[in-house]
């Protein structure tokens, strides 16, 4: 029994440790940018900022899994799911981490849409969901995401992107509310091969967070990342594999609180959006 609840302590500081990241983002390609990833279009759009799904033209379908500080009682897993709908794309994506003792589960439904050559719009419902124990029981709610992208050139992007902005609540006990994040950044590329991105992190309850990340590629296929984050002073790393509609990622990243994890994501995607006549 002491050693459940010990789990179950542990497990629940590694998810509020890792929140003060924001809101969940993933893909080992995302996590070896330390989670700077709202200018990111690719198959995890619908998990990092849904304005960007509106820029994407082909189904995606990924699954991803990180070893959270080498717990087992820490792990994440995640599916991913893009689609072209109607002039936008929709996303709809699956998270589940923790055991049994403690998990969170989240579930989003998104849809995102280009309405210029400049500005891409999207917005997202989770629903949330919180076990602790069978004592305990669980706690749900549903929330909201809203994402923008501006594209100003081929060179440089700004993104935003709220989570939870109505401020939802898990129980009316000690008023306990759903964190609500506020994200901004950029994208640069130098050139073909080597992209840069920065964010600015903000919980309501936490101190900001400034996320950066540097991508190369060096040669087809092969792309090298490197990533850190000043909340816990933590560091990134990772590597990439592009070959034809198949994408391969792993990630490795240094908390100086709890530690190493690991990740890693497999991706696909076909078919392509039609084109109106």
């Amino acid at each position: 029994m002491k050693k459940s609840f010990l789990i179950a302590l542990v497990s629940l500081l590694v998810a509020q440790v890792m929140a003060q990241g924001g809101n969940e983002t993933q893909g080992a390609r995302a996590n070896a940018l330390a989670g700077a990833s709202l200018t990111l279009q690719d198959g995890w759009a619908a998990n990092n900022n849904v304005a960007t799904l509106g820029l994407i033209d082909e189904f995606n379908i990924g699954a991803a899994y990180e070893s959270r500080f080498f717990l087992p009682e820490a792990g994440l897993g995640s599916v991913a799911l893009a689609a072209p709908l109607a002039g936008g794309s929709i996303g709809i994506i699956g998270h589940n981490y923790g055991y049994g003792g403690f998990s969170q589960n989240r579930i989003g439904l998104g849809y995102g849409r280009k309405l210029s050559d400049y500005f891409s719009l999207g917005v997202q419902l989770d629903y949330l969901q919180t076990q602790l124990g069978d004592v305990y029981g669980s706690r749900s709610n549903i929330v909201a995401e809203i994402g923008m992208l501006i594209t100003v050139n081929e060179k440089v992007s700004l993104a935003a992107h709220v989570f939870n902005p109505t401020q939802a609540r898990f129980a009316d006990y000690d008023d306990e509310r759903i964190p609500t994040s506020l994200r901004i950044g950029g994208q640069y590329r130098f050139s073909e091969k080597v992209m840069a991105v920065m964010e600015l992190d903000k919980d309501i309850d936490l101190p900001l967070n400034i996320k950066s990340g540097l991508e190369y590629n060096p040669v087809e296929p092969i792309f090298i990342r490197l990533g850190f984050a000043t909340a816990q002073q933590a560091l990134a790393f990772g590597l990439g594999y592009r070959w034809q509609s198949v994408s391969a990622d792993v990630s490795a990243n240094w908390n100086q609180i709890l530690g190493f994890s690991s990740g890693v994501s497999l991706g696909y995607a076909f078919g392509s959006r039609k084109k109106k006549e």
